[in-house]
């Protein structure tokens, strides 16, 4: 194995000047830096990475730190990023040996087959703990982060950051998968037995992060209004679902949930949370029950066919209305009476309770129904024609609002219908001359929004004024 040769303070033989007090032995790091970060022994990157910090602490008062580390590696004719990660490896060492004492320091720095230096690296980021179970299995010739069997693995959260990390990731897996499955035909997903291991799994994860949200509470912690203005993050376009990966994938979300049960109550009593800190985690893990809850519907509406309506799975709606003839006087509860031109109405809406959006649109396109919606003062007087959904987890009607309102010949016969709770728009009922094409709204929503859910159309073809047809 090529060693790497260390910078020496002063050189044997006469050099050129260097910038900024630097002397390093420059033939040797050229040489040294031939071979990969990943092949020098441990005690010799070790080493480096300690001369590397102390150059940089030296250089560093007063000065700009990038600035800094540039001109090091600039004359030790090195790349930034092999003396970050020597420096990254140096202070890895050192936190170790602080945390488990003893021969910790020797055994890292003795390049034992199982301590890579990119294995010391990783099990420096886990607790104390951890890093104590993992130098024993590596006395033993064992993996230092494999869990042992039989057992619960030792305790390994370092905080409440490390916690919201976790929800977030896995979060956006269980979108993935659920996105997936929604984009593959039927006939393609996996068989019934392997949706069944699925749903227990994404039980359990449900049951898991109820048990967190219970502990979170009693510490303080307190659920906000689940705003659909929440950033939006990207994630990747869905892709078919295959059955090895689903249920590794979410059995992997499983074990990290149950882990935040066995380790949370640790981390609460051991340091309080804020009430911010309170309040962050417990919205993480309800993301994270929603998105399980959401995967779970998905799997258990398997078998109903989308060509017949949504499935009782929540999302977000748009029930399209004919208007044949204008009205002039329509009362529209609290919000008065208004005249109503002929046309083609278009009624936006999330449904996240029971039933999902087949119950909620199932209601729109039923004529007679007690008025609790402005829609419900509108609906006898029109003809359903169409609906478009999405199960998309997040809440996103206020974004579809401005979508639609930006679409060609939108207008408002009515401020605020429908839409009391959106600030930012006009209404939430839109009119149009007719139904608009699914394929450019679908366009809008992909480019504002990259990765949301499918969008389906269901034309309503027999006009019932009755609810779905059975």
């Amino acid at each position: 194995m090529n060693e790497r040769n260390i910078p020496a303070e002063t050189a044997s033989a006469p050099q050129k000047k260097q910038p900024l007090g630097l002397s390093f032995n420059q033939e040797a790091l050229h040489a040294s830096t031939a071979t990969d970060t990943k092949e020098r022994a441990n005690a010799t990157l070790y080493e480096a990475g300690k001369t590397y910090a102390t150059q940089l602490a030296r250089l560093q008062a007063g000065r700009n730190k990038k600035a800094t580390a540039n001109d090091v590696t600039a004359t030790c004719n090195t790349p930034a990023k092999e003396v970050n990660f020597a420096i990254a490896f140096a202070d890895a060492v050192d936190l170790i040996a602080g945390n488990c004492r003893g021969n910790a320091r020797e055994l890292l720095l003795s390049d034992h087959r199982r301590l890579s230096a990119e294995m010391v690296m990783k099990i420096s980021r886990t607790h104390a703990d951890r890093q104590r179970f993992a130098l024993e299995q590596a006395r033993a010739d064992r993996d230092p982060l494999r869990k042992p069997e039989g057992v619960d693995p030792p305790f390994d959260t370092q905080g409440y950051a490390e916690v919201n990390s976790r929800m977030a990731r896995n979060a956006g897996l269980i979108d993935y998968i659920a996105n997936g499955l929604q984009v593959t035909p039927r006939i393609e997903w996996p068989d019934d037995e392997v949706l069944e291991r699925c749903r227990e799994e994404l039980r359990r994860i449900i049951v898991a992060c109820r048990s967190v949200s219970d502990l979170l509470r009693k510490a303080g912690g307190k659920l906000k209004h689940d705003s659909p203005r929440r950033p939006w993050r990207c994630r990747k376009e869905p892709c078919s679902a295959h059955a090895t990966n689903i249920v590794r994938d979410i059995a992997s979300v499983r074990g990290i949930a149950e882990k935040n049960v066995r380790e949370l109550p640790r981390v609460v009593r051991e340091t309080p949370p804020t009430r911010e800190e309170a309040d962050t985690v417990l919205e993480r893990t309800s993301v994270l029950a929603e998105s399980a809850k959401r995967c779970r519907d998905i799997i258990e509406a398997r078998d109903h066919d989308l060509r017949t309506g949504p499935s009782p799975v929540f999302g977000t709606y748009i029930t399209f209305f004919q208007l044949p003839q204008a009205v002039t006087r329509v009362r529209i509860g609290a919000l008065g009476t208004f005249g109503f031109p002929a046309g083609c109405y278009a009624y936006l809406g999330s449904a996240f309770g029971g039933g999902g959006v087949w119950a909620r649109t199932n209601r729109h396109l039923t004529a007679d129904t007690p008025k609790k919606w402005n829609i419900d003062w509108l609906k006898p007087r029109c003809t359903p024609v169409a609906v478009w959904w999405t199960n998309e987890r997040r809440h996103v009607e206020f974004d579809w609002a401005d979508l639609l309102a930006d679409l060609p010949g939108a207008t408002f016969p009515v401020r605020r219908f429908g839409g009391n709770d959106n600030p930012s728009a006009e209404a939430h009922l839109v009119r149009f001359d007719t139904v608009p094409a699914l394929a450019t709204f679908q366009r809008r929503v992909q480019h504002a929004m990259p990765g949301h859910a499918l969008i389906h159309e269901k034309t309503v073809n027999r006009r019932t004024r009755h609810g779905w047809p059975d």
